[in-house]
């Protein structure tokens, strides 16, 4: 069965520990892409006469170790686009290189929004000059506002191929809107016509959506501190409606999991509260507790956790080692854990959701497709 499921993830510990406790039936279907955030103040690097080639090869390292053997999606999106590393070599290049030599089948990514840097052209030129898999084209919100001007959008997406010299039957384009919390889904579904409309004609290989309804902020999600509510996953609605709008064309799923395009990655929060965003059909359940500053600190998971049992949308034990770890919170077999250690768990049980709830979706429109002809041809 080809990938179904292509979630932004951070290049970070807590979305390491996910992956490498995602079963291998749910990780057979996703392809990643792994956004590279501006290196952390660690000691380790500060320290270093080369800090950002350190810190390159660490995460590298790091992807390798849970992901080799597999297909990746890279993208320095977050990190000026004609950044050089301490021994010269070009960011982007640099990656590409390192995760092929550690057994990563490195996907890469032409980012539209960074398009017009001359050293991001050359850097991408050398890496597709000795690439022979699939490519990229990572269609931001500038892609979105510039089809309002197709000329000045199909001038772009066609330097892009002459220069590169891409086979479009060979790329994957991702329709990527980011932050959706504040749009409506009748506007993201307009958003896509109007884009997908201008470049369905190239007849690339495939596509992806991607997009977050999770707020920057949790009181935006849930307004009183320990209580629940729910997050209408638009994205989800808008993929579901795409997949019957467009049934003849390759129109995966991607979303950012359960850290937002502009989440303040690697930089800790004081105000933080616990919380638990546990994934169902169409929407999130998120439990919100108080600042983690404040008794019982992170044991107040504990009653989160419980609140996530009880609330008739929890799957049990066994679904994934995310919710596992639920059960094994709410029975106070470790003391509630930290903002990371929910970003691990929750994006653990995330990931298998969502594969789930794709592969339910497909399997209804195939059975309705089949209904269809049967219907017409009695």
């Amino acid at each position: 069965m080809n990938p179904t499921y292509f979630p932004i993830m951070k290049a970070m510990a807590a979305e390491f520990t996910a992956l490498s406790n995602t079963k291998s039936d749910v990780a057979n279907l996703l392809v990643p892409l792994f956004e590279f955030p501006q290196r952390p103040q660690r000691k380790a690097y500060t320290e270093s006469t080369n800090p950002n080639e350190l810190y390159i090869s660490d995460t590298c390292k790091e992807i390798s170790n849970v992901w080799a053997g597999r297909p990746a999606m890279f993208d320095t999106f977050h990190w000026n686009p004609s950044t050089t590393l301490e021994n010269g070599e070009h960011l982007t290049t640099s990656i590409y290189n390192q995760l092929r030599s550690l057994g990563i089948t490195a996907v890469p990514v032409v980012g539209y929004d960074r398009w017009s840097i001359y050293d991001y052209q050359l850097a991408l030129k050398s890496i597709i000059s000795m690439h022979t898999g699939k490519v990229c084209i990572r269609l931001d919100h500038h892609a979105f506002e510039d089809s309002a001007e197709p000329d000045f959008l199909k001038e772009i997406i066609d330097e892009m191929i002459d220069l590169l010299e891409l086979e479009p039957a060979n790329c994957h384009v991702l329709l990527d809107f980011e932050d959706v919390y504040s749009d409506s889904t009748i506007e993201l579904f307009d958003k896509f016509d109007a884009l997908f409309d201008l470049i369905k004609n190239y007849n690339f290989g495939s596509y992806s959506i991607a997009g977050c309804s999770l707020p920057k902020t949790i009181d935006m999600a849930v307004s009183k501190h320990n209580s629940c509510g729910s997050v209408l996953r638009k994205e989800m609605l808008l993929w579901k409606n795409i997949r019957t709008q467009y049934p003849n064309h390759s129109i995966g799923f991607g979303d950012y999991a359960v850290r937002g395009p502009s989440s303040n990655a690697g930089f800790p929060n004081p105000h933080t509260n616990g919380k638990i965003r546990y994934t169902k059909e169409n929407e999130y359940f998120v439990a919100r507790g108080q600042a983690m500053t404040k008794p019982p600190k992170g044991k107040q998971h504990w009653a989160l956790a419980e609140k996530v049992i009880n609330s008739g949308h929890y799957l049990g034990p066994t679904f994934s080692w995310g919710d596992n770890e639920i059960m094994r919170c709410k029975n106070q077999e470790f003391p509630g854990g930290n903002a990371q250690v929910w970003i691990k768990i929750d994006t653990n049980h995330h990931l298998a959701f969502v594969v789930s709830e794709i592969f339910e979706y497909e399997r209804a429109l195939t059975a309705r497709a089949l209904e269809n002809n049967s219907n017409v041809r009695a």
